[in-house]
Order: structure tokens, then C-alpha cells, then sequence
């Protein structure tokens, strides 16, 4: 595609003066410039994407675009543009024929329940018949393509690109996990989605956000016009308070799930058993009955946002039920770690207060004699949650073992410090064992027969990110490890 073709397709585009020249790519990032790529200059939080100019230029780039006037050597096509994220979403979508427009999308938001709700969802289209791309904080998988996922949301040239690759492979629907990061960046302004769903608001993110009001106006943008993504029909969390406030944003059709006797999907019945739920919602379509292998009542919230967005896409309840119940978990979602002890390893991502909240309100309604928990909190990220997680930890558990996550750039004991002001109050105990392995290794050697150790935070992550050091680090492999080392008897 030529450069002037394509940003005479952006209406605040002025052209005048601008060099025609043939792109053959477009990225943010000059590490993965090639050959007649165009590099757009983002601003990022700690760097600015004009001071990679001549990185770019030396990977191959032909043209630069950035907010303010930079140096490019040679040949190279350099404008200004008014807003470079904006922009990149524009000419990214330009350049790939505008991919969302012709998949069927669903763009999940919400601080909790996103990643176990876009594969409910992505189970449910495979038990229809329908080919599917699936994009979130484990993986981007396009059919039977399945890639590496750095962020929730990938940057617009990255996630405009995947669409592509989805379309490439027959893909005709999709769920995207879609992050308030993401619509603030504006990673998908102008992305197309037949369906949004919403899920909840609570505490996480304040390093980002101003406040939890910047927070939720974040999300409210996915369902506002304002972001272009045109979104046809909205599945809203009736029980949530934001939930209820998105309403007043959003102007299509809406479907409201909760407990809510007044929701559009509603629980009928929930009961609870030791390896599942046994649940009938009411739905507009009639009753839907599901035998789920998912425990807890934030899985039956998933299942009711899945539920409403499969059905605002014209798909069969019964369709909906065997997708919902063949879906028996999600990688590092209360997964549990089975290495022949005589006691439970639940391994899970919950890394915010309600989160952590609702898997030890979980954890507690399973049979056992004591919960013993390991956590951190991250660095680089919202302090003011750390106290939080400590007094839930602490309240909700017999022992609680605080030790560092990913602390990134900070000091893990300072991260550790900050935790440690919510603990001072409560029936449980708890140690400070500030090397991750090393608390791992007491939590499954004081554990007793019948206890539950469980290991929160990060979930499918199999790195911990330490200074600027991503080291290899899975909490399943290293529990597992630890208990044939020292645990007697194990399998």
C-alpha cells in the first residue's frame, strides 16, 4: 500500500507536503521494523517511541510518523501527526482492510473473570461449528495458530495484524480480552465488536488511573461512540454498581446478567459440588440447565457473560450449554496441582483484592482442615491495594506466607513492607519469606493431610520478572518439584 493512499483515508489527515512512498508494514516498536515499514513514534510510559528514529531507520523503515518534528537521515518520509496512538490504530486498521469489520467480535472488559469468560466463549464456538480467534492474556490463538501474548490487549498494529491472520485462517468470530490500559492507549480505537460485555469494576490499576472514577471511565469508552468501536449489543453485569452506571453510556441493545431477579440472565439454581456447579439460569431464550466442572460464584458470573454475548450472536442455547460444560478450565484459574500428596495445591492468577477475596471465600467452602496461602503483590504497580491483599490474606487463612511476585524495578521487600501494614489484624498468622521458590517450598511442607495450599498471583505466568530480568518461574512446576523433593510419599 502507498502512504499517501492510505492516509487520505484519515479525514484530520493533511497530506500536503507528504512524500508518496510504498509501506509494506507498520510498527510502534523498531526492534521489529523490516524492510518499508512505516514506524509510528509512540509515547510510551517510560520512553518515547522518536528516540528509536534511526533504529528504526537502520531495520529498514521508509517513513516515520511522530507527534512533534524528528531527525530521520536519508530517504526516509517523516510527518507529524496530532495524536500517534490514534493514529496508529487508523493506519494499522487502513492497512489490513479494517479486519474487525468483517470477523464477529466480542471484546470482554472488565478487572475480573475476562480470561475464563472469552474461553467459555471460545469453547462455545467451537461447539457450534464456528471457526474462532481468541485474544487475551495467555495466548492470541487464531484457529489453530497459536501465539505468544505480551499484553492483555496488544498494541493496534499487533492486535490489527492478528485480526488479519484470523481472517486468513477462516476464522469468522472472535472474543478479545480487552484492558482498560488498552482503551485508554486507545490500542483498539475504532476496532469493531459486535458485542461488549462487561463484567465488574473493582480496585486495581490506581498506578495507571487517577482514581477509580479514571478507571472506570476507561472502560465506559468501549461502549461510548466516542472510541469508534461500534459496538451493536452490550452484556452487562446487573449486580455490579458501574455496571449499572455503563447503561447510561450506551445507546444499542443491552442484555443484563446477575442475581438480580430482574436480570435478563438470572440464576434459577446454583449448587455447589466438590468438582463443579450444577446451574440453571433463566435466559430469554428459556431456561438453560449446565453441569460445569467451574466452582465459585465469580465462574457463575463468567458463565452468564459468555451465556448472554453467545446468545446476542444468534447461537443455540444447547450449543451454549456443551460449550459451557466441555470448558473445564483455564490455565492458571484455580488449577490444581496434583502430584500424589495427601493435601490440595490450587494455583491461581488472583493478583487484586476481590479476586483474592472471592478464591479464599472459595477455597474455604471446600472440605479441609487449614488454608495456608502464598502471595505478593507486583511492582511498578498500584500500592495502595497491597495492605488490602494482606488483611484478606490474613483473615482468610491459617497461615499466609507473603512473598514477592513480580517486583519488577522495586525493592521486593519494600513491596513486602507495604503488605505487611494490612496484616497486623486478624485470626491468621504469617510469615515473610521473600524468595518465591523458598515460600512455595515451606507452604507444601507445613501443609498436613487435608490442608489447602494455595499459591496466588500469577497464575499461568511461567517467568518472574525481576529488575529488567524476565527469569523462567511457574508456580505449578516449581509446587510440583518441591513436593517430590519433600514431601514423603508422593506419586
Amino acid at each position: 500500500m502507498y502512504l499517501q493512499t492510505a492516509l487520505q483515508q484519515i479525514p484530520e489527515m493533511n497530506t500536503a507536503g507528504i512524500r508518496d512512498v510504498r509501506i509494506q508494514g507498520i510498527s510502534h516498536d523498531s526492534r521489529t521494523c523490516r524492510e518499508g515499514y512505516l514506524f509510528v513514534a509512540v509515547k510510551g510510559e517510560k520512553t518515547d517511541g522518536a528516540c528509536f528514529v534511526e533504529q528504526a531507520a537502520n531495520r529498514g523503515a521508509v517513513a516515520v510518523a511522530a507527534e512533534y518534528p524528528v531527525a530521520a537521515a536519508g530517504n526516509i518520509v517523516s510527518f507529524t501527526v496530532p495524536d500517534a496512538r490514534k493514529f496508529l490504530a487508523d493506519i494499522s486498521r487502513i492497512f489490513h482492510q479494517d479486519p474487525a469489520s468483517r470477523l464477529k467480535l466480542v471484546a470482554v472488559t472488565g478487572t475480573n473473570g475476562k480470561t475464563t469468560t472469552t474461553y467459555l466463549l471460545d469453547s462455545i464456538f467451537a461447539h457450534a461449528g464456528i471457526r474462532a480467534c481468541l485474544g487475551g492474556t495467555i495466548e492470541m490463538k487464531a484457529a489453530s495458530k497459536s501465539l505468544q501474548s505480551r499484553h492483555t490487549t496488544p498494541e493496534a498494529c499487533d492486535l490489527t495484524q492478528f485480526l488479519h491472520l484470523a481472517l486468513t485462517e477462516g476464522c469468522t468470530h472472535g472474543t478479545l480480552e480487552v484492558s482498560s490500559h488498552s482503551l485508554a492507549l486507545k490500542r483498539v480505537f475504532g476496532t469493531k465488536f459486535k458485542v461488549g460485555v462487561f463484567m465488574n469494576l473493582t480496585r486495581d490499576h490506581l498506578d495507571f488511573h487517577r482514581d477509580i472514577e479514571d478507571y472506570f471511565g476507561a472502560k465506559r469508552l468501549l461502549f461510548s461512540r466516542e472510541n469508534g468501536n461500534d459496538v451493536e449489543s452490550a452484556v452487562i453485569n446487573d449486580d455490579d454498581p458501574y455496571g449499572k452506571k455503563l447503561e447510561e453510556y450506551f445507546h444499542g441493545d443491552v442484555l443484563r446478567f446477575g442475581f438480580n431477579p430482574d436480570a435478563d440472565i438470572r440464576v434459577l439454581d446454583c449448587q455447589t459440588r466438590a468438582d463443579g456447579t450444577d446451574l440453571i439460569l433463566a435466559t430469554p431464550e428459556g431456561e438453560a440447565v449446565f453441569k460445569t466442572g467451574l466452582i465459585g460464584r465469580h465462574n457463575v458470573y463468567n458463565i452468564m457473560a459468555a451465556t448472554g454475548a453467545a446468545l446476542c450472536l444468534q447461537i443455540d442455547l444447547e450449543k451454549i450449554r456443551e460449550g459451557i460444560e466441555s470448558m473445564q478450565g483455564v490455565p492458571g484459574r484455580f488449577e490444581r496441582v496434583n502430584a500424589g500428596q495427601d493435601f490440595t495445591v490450587i494455583v491461581d492468577y488472583a493478583h487484586t483484592p476481590d479476586a483474592l477475596e472471592n478464591l479464599l471465600s472459595l477455597v474455604s467452602q471446600l472440605p479441609h482442615k487449614r488454608i495456608l496461602t502464598v502471595f505478593g503483590c507486583g511492582g511498578d504497580r498500584d500500592k495502595s491495594k497491597r495492605p488490602i491483599m494482606g488483611s484478606i490474606a490474613v483473615r482468610k487463612s491459617y497461615l499466609s506466607i507473603v512473598t514477592s511476585d513480580n517486583p519488577r524495578s522495586e525493592n521486593p521487600l519494600d513491596i513486602i513492607k507495604d503488605i505487611e501494614t494490612g496484616m497486623h489484624e486478624g485470626p491468621g498468622i504469617y510469615r515473610i519469606v521473600p524468595d518465591r521458590r523458598e515460600a512455595i517450598g515451606q507452604a507444601v511442607t507445613s501443609a498436613d493431610k487435608g490442608d489447602i495450599v494455595v499459591i496466588a498471583g500469577k497464575g499461568h505466568e511461567d517467568y518472574q520478572i525481576v529488575g529488567g530480568s524476565r527469569n523462567p518461574f511457574d508456580d505449578r512446576q516449581v509446587a510440583r518439584d518441591l513436593i517430590h523433593k519433600h514431601v514423603k510419599n508422593p506419586a
